[in-house]
């Protein structure tokens, strides 16, 4: 299952950039990034290699409440600091037979105070009989996840906190 999910801010580039890093260094404003703890991170040239750890614990749905031993994903990403891309896989840590999501986003400048974020996705599941309706309840969480973290981007642009 493939699907794109676009995002406009009305700030420049450089600002959105920012705040999507720097928002996860003022997590007690941010309670919504809370369930993404980071594992590992490392910086080569214009890459940004990072592994992080997403709970799903409150949005697991029924259809994947008993195949995931363990309520939540692992993301590995590489973001471009040269190219604005940022290139992802989450997975259970208990198998990516389960589900497997592969991705980039791209952002981009629409002027002095615009840009855009764009997401290309594809959501994989091989289980059994149930593929069809795990990719679809990840694809819904997912989508709901990139709004939740656009909001907490234009939060953080919104407040700027010292």
């Amino acid at each position: 299952m493939k699907y794109t999910v676009k995002h406009v801010f009305d700030y420049s580039l450089a600002e959105v950039l920012l705040a999507r890093e720097d928002r996860y260094k003022h997590l007690d404003k941010f309670p919504e990034l809370q369930n993404v703890s980071l594992l590992e991170e490392r910086t080569e040239g214009s890459k940004i290699f990072q592994k992080r750890k997403v709970s799903l614990a409150k949005s697991l749905p029924p259809v994947l409440q008993n195949l995931m031993k363990d309520a939540s994903l692992i993301e590995e990403s590489v973001f471009h600091t040269d190219t604005n891309t940022h290139d992802f896989t989450f997975t259970p840590p208990d198998g990516a037979k389960i589900v497997t999501i592969k991705g980039k986003s791209q952002y981009r400048s629409l002027g002095e105070k615009q840009c855009e974020r764009t997401y290309d996705v594809e959501v994989k599941s091989t289980v059994f009989l149930v593929g069809a309706l795990v990719e679809a309840a990840i694809e819904e969480i997912h989508k709901h996840s990139l709004e939740k973290d656009r909001n907490s981007i234009l939060n953080f642009l919104k407040s700027k906190p010292a």
